[in-house]
C-alpha cells in the first residue's frame, strides 16, 4: 500500500513539473539590448532581433546590421546562440533571425523568423513576420515543426513618442497549440538622452491574464548605454533586468541579465555584439 502511494505521488509530481508544449514563439528578451530594458520591444527603435518582437519597428535608419547572441537560461538544459541580420535602408525593410537549441523558449534544435516592414505614411509603419520552430510534442513524443504569422503597427507622434501594436499568432499553423494574443507598447524619449518604454501584452497561455514590462535607457558616459527594467508577469513572477552597451562606429557590444525577485537568482544572461554596415 505504501509503495503504491509513493508511485502515485511520484507520477503526480512529475506531471505537475513536466514541461508544456510551447504556446507561442518568444517575443522579447532574446537580445541583450531589449532584455536590459525589461524586455520591451513593441514601440522601441529597431534592433537586430526585431524579427521576434514587433516587425513594424524596423523603421528607416539607413544601415544594415549583423548580430550574434549567446543566451544562457538557468531553466534550460543547455545554452543557445543566435544570428540575425536586419536591413533598415531599403524601401521595404526586413530581417532574418535564427536560433540554435532554443530550449529556453520551449523549442528544440532550431527556431527562425523573417520579417518585413513598409511605410504606410511618414509616421505610420506596418510589419509582418513569419516564424518557424521545432518542438518535442508531449502528446506524440516526436519532434514536430510549427509556424505562425505575426503583424504589427507603429505610429510615431512627433520625434519623441512612439506607440505600437502587435498581433501574435495571427495566422498559426496549429490553432489548438497557438492562440492569437495582442500587445501594446509606448516609447518616450526624454531630455538628457533618457528613454522609457513600456509593453502591455496578453499572456499567450491565458489571454485573460497579462504581462507588463517596463524599462529605461540612459547614457552615463560617451559610448556607454545603461539599461534597467522590470517585469510583472501573469504567472506571478517578477523580475529586475540590467544591461549595458558599448557603441562605436562599427557596432555594439552588449550584455544583460534577468534577475528573479522570488528566488534571488539570475535566470538569464545574454552576451551579444552587432556590426553595422
Amino acid at each position: 500500500m505504501t509503495h503504491t502511494f509513493i508511485v502515485i505521488s511520484a507520477v503526480i509530481l512529475l506531471a505537475g513539473t513536466a514541461a508544456a508544449d510551447p504556446s507561442s514563439f518568444p517575443t522579447n528578451g532574446l537580445d541583450a539590448q531589449s532584455l536590459g530594458r525589461g524586455g520591451t520591444v513593441i514601440a522601441c527603435p529597431p534592433g537586430v532581433w526585431s524579427v521576434f518582437g514587433n516587425p513594424a519597428t524596423i523603421t528607416p535608419r539607413g544601415y544594415y546590421a549583423l548580430g550574434v547572441e549567446y543566451l544562457d537560461d538557468r531553466r534550460a538544459p543547455e545554452s543557445s546562440w543566435g544570428i540575425s541580420i536586419i536591413d533598415t535602408s531599403s524601401s521595404i525593410r526586413g530581417g532574418l533571425s535564427y536560433f540554435k537549441d532554443p530550449e529556453f523558449a520551449g523549442f528544440s534544435n532550431k527556431m527562425w523568423g523573417v520579417a518585413f516592414s513598409q511605410t504606410l505614411m511618414p509616421s505610420l509603419y506596418l510589419g509582418e513576420s513569419f516564424h518557424m520552430g521545432d518542438y518535442e510534442s508531449l502528446s506524440t513524443g516526436n519532434e514536430e515543426s510549427t509556424s505562425a504569422v505575426d503583424a504589427g503597427l507603429l505610429l510615431k507622434v512627433g520625434s519623441n513618442v512612439s506607440v505600437g501594436y502587435v498581433a501574435h499568432n495571427l495566422i498559426p499553423e496549429d490553432r489548438d497549440l497557438f492562440k492569437q494574443y495582442n500587445g501594446f507598447g509606448i516609447g518616450l524619449q526624454f531630455p538628457m538622452t533618457i528613454y522609457f518604454a513600456a509593453d502591455y501584452e496578453e499572456d499567450p497561455g491565458s489571454r485573460s491574464e497579462s504581462n507588463l514590462r517596463t524599462g529605461i535607457e540612459f547614457n552615463p558616459a560617451k559610448r556607454i548605454t545603461g539599461r534597467l527594467g522590470y517585469q510583472d508577469l501573469a504567472d506571478g513572477r517578477t523580475y529586475m533586468t540590467m544591461g549595458i552597451t558599448y557603441t562605436d562606429i562599427n557596432g555594439t557590444l552588449d550584455a544583460a541579465i534577468l534577475y528573479n525577485d522570488q528566488t534571488d537568482k539570475t535566470d538569464r544572461v545574454i552576451l551579444g555584439l552587432s556590426i553595422r554596415m
